[in-house]
């Protein structure tokens, strides 16, 4: 694999600029810079352009929106502009910058943007990293054309402004070996922001912090970074204080998170106080439904407990300590069958299908047919249509209609189509990932490591971010392919690095005999 000589060098962010005179002598007009961009990217312009027509398609058959319960929610706070207790509202500080413009169409075309640009950025930093046109198009396509992508950029949902938020991240600190104090100050505000939107996010900064550290990138944009990143995050909790008197992200921490343990909880085993057992399920886990039905069905113990159907009731402050004593105390008592539940829903990511043959763990559509292109699509909630408040912001998005999506012939016709062969299998995801750890271990080797890189070498950040995406959910909530969507790009740009530079997975390869004949002449061909 042909790796130039510029690249090959240590990149940095600590240039010395040319001189005025000469920028402006070489400094082209911004249409002749963006064909010269455009002739030198050919090939993966036309890709680009492909991804950008089905985005077209799907903006052309499913108008303006499609929506998941989750989405009234998200809309709801933009408008009264109060942070939600059940989910940070980062998103909806997002949605509240479109509210002027009244258009759901606009929201979805931006998130469609978001999805391109993530393309275009693996795409960039693995060129820059002296992979073939060829080799840096590949990491990109999941990102470009699995359905599951397109499917979230057209859903009012926060999942693709947070891994858009954390892909940049990456750009920025893969783009250069030791990236400048400014470029360490965005990928501070834009982890800092992730965390506001989804609760993910919220380790991630630390994970940033130490891949950078382990890196070599110096104290000063660590320190620049740290300092970005909890901006956000102080800002958002100061703001969440006005409102509930509390500093936090939210206060549904110990909900989601005894959610995950009803899996495997055994009240015999935990022996907990008496006003804990009123969560304890009688049932036998083999019996019992996937994590999240504890969240949201009306037949669980958490329900009996509020002894109503408004699942509100389920957050309160009083709840939230229960449910967090309760949790820590069965992962304390039985911490084998925590790892056990988490290892099951973490690898379920790389199963074939997507479709649910039975429901035990989780949803492996995402969010069910509302996540899929459908003949029919489902009409707004009585919920939303019956409260005042909810029926106003849906309203102030979507018009008269809130915002009802249409099934538009034969664009639909071509997506429903579409969905039934292009996406990510899961061995493909875990192939992937591999290839990654397999870079990352070359980067931690003096032999193999791309000098200026730092222990890990170029893909430690992004394998260590697409890890922790697929592992962190299954700790702390449950299974759902939608949320490991959010670990795609991570995981991709890992293990396009893998092959860039001298110390690549490409070069051991050679020099172990795996490719060729390990740089030693033919024989047959002197």
């Amino acid at each position: 694999m042909h790796v130039n000589d510029r690249v090959a060098q240590q990149v940095t962010g600590d240039e010395e600029p040319a001189g005025p005179g000469a920028r402006a002598a070489a400094r082209p007009g911004w249409l002749g810079r963006l064909r010269r961009l455009i002739s030198a990217h050919r090939p993966f312009a036309i890709v680009l352009a492909v991804a950008t027509a089905v985005r077209v398609v799907v903006m052309l058959g499913y108008p303006p929106a499609m929506f998941f319960n989750d989405s009234y929610n998200y809309m709801t706070d933009a408008v009264t502009r109060s942070p939600d207790i059940v989910r940070a509202s980062g998103y909806p500080l997002f949605l509240a910058v479109a509210l002027p413009f009244h258009s759901l169409s606009l929201v979805t075309g931006l998130q469609a943007v978001m999805g391109l640009a993530m393309g275009a950025g693996i795409y960039a930093v693995l060129r820059r990293r002296g992979l073939p046109w060829w080799g840096a198009t590949v990491p990109a396509l999941p990102v470009l054309f699995d359905v599951a992508e397109l499917q979230l950029e057209h859903m009012v949902a926060a999942d693709v402004l947070f891994y858009t938020l954390i892909t940049a991240v990456l750009v920025l600190l893969c783009w250069w070996d030791r990236p400048p104090v400014f470029a360490a100050v965005l990928a501070g505000l834009a982890i800092g922001y992730a965390a506001t939107v989804r609760s993910e996010g919220e380790p991630l900064l630390v994970l940033i912090l130490l891949g950078m550290l382990a890196r070599r990138m110096g104290w000063r944009r660590i320190a620049a970074t740290a300092v970005a990143g909890i901006a956000p995050i102080a800002g958002y909790m100061v703001w969440f204080h006005a409102h509930t008197g509390k500093y936090a992200l939210d206060e549904s921490t110990g909900t989601f998170l005894y959610s995950r343990v009803s899996s495997f909880s055994n009240c015999a085993v935990m022996k907990p106080p008496a006003n804990l057992r009123v969560l304890c399920d009688p049932r036998p886990p083999s019996r019992r439904p996937n994590s999240q039905e504890y969240l949201w069905s009306n037949q669980t113990p958490l329900a009996y407990l509020t002894g109503t159907s408004n699942n509100i009731y389920r957050f309160t402050p009083q709840i939230e300590s229960l449910t967090m004593k309760f949790a820590e105390r069965a992962i304390l008592a039985q911490p084998l069958d925590y790892a056990r539940v988490v290892a099951k829903d973490s690898l379920t990511d790389f199963g074939w299908s997507r479709l649910n043959a039975d429901n035990d763990i989780g949803n492996l559509e995402g969010s069910g047919s509302k996540f899929r292109f459908e003949t029919t699509v489902t009409p707004v909630p009585d919920w939303v249509t019956g409260s005042g408040t909810n029926a106003t912001a849906a309203k102030d998005f979507g018009g008269a209609t809130y915002g009802q999506p249409s099934v538009v012939e034969p664009w639909s016709l071509f997506l429903r189509g579409y969905q039934r062969v292009v996406w990510l299998p899961g061995p493909f995801l875990f192939l992937f990932v591999v290839v990654g750890a397999i870079g990352v271990a070359l980067g931690t080797r003096r032999r193999t490591r791309l000098p200026g890189t730092g222990w890990g070498g170029l893909s430690l950040l992004p394998w260590l971010m697409g890890v922790s995406l697929l592992v962190l959910p299954a700790m702390t909530s449950g299974f759902s392919y939608r949320y490991a969507l959010a670990a795609v790009p991570a995981i991709c740009l890992a293990a396009g690095l893998a092959f860039a530079g001298r110390g690549s997975l490409v070069t051991w390869s050679r020099d172990h005999g795996l490719l060729g004949n390990g740089g030693r002449p033919d024989p047959e061909r002197t």
